[in-house]
């Protein structure tokens, strides 16, 4: 449990310039951002985000029982269909 492949992280949500960019902020303005200033934009991002979501490890479990259930159901038909032809 201690291998890499397991503290892999993935992704989930991140802020750039592009992204500034995307939703329509000058290019003036993105340039007088430095990276201590995005820094603490991507923080409040984060705090605010767990804030709304409220229990956001929960909404993790749910979305990976989830996607565990319907990947378990489709493995299900295919291995049915197998059977069947």
């Amino acid at each position: 449990m201690d291998s890499l492949a397991w503290s892999r992280k993935y992704e989930v949500l991140s802020i750039s310039r592009l992204v500034l960019h995307d939703l329509g902020f000058s290019v003036e303005h993105i340039n007088s951002l430095t990276d201590e200033d995005m820094q603490p934009l991507g923080d409040g991002l984060q705090e605010y985000i767990s804030k709304t979501v409220g229990n956001l490890l929960e909404e993790v479990r749910f979305m990976v029982r989830l996607y565990l259930a319907e990947k378990e159901e489709t493995a299900w038909v295919r291995e049915q269909k197998v059977c069947h032809d």
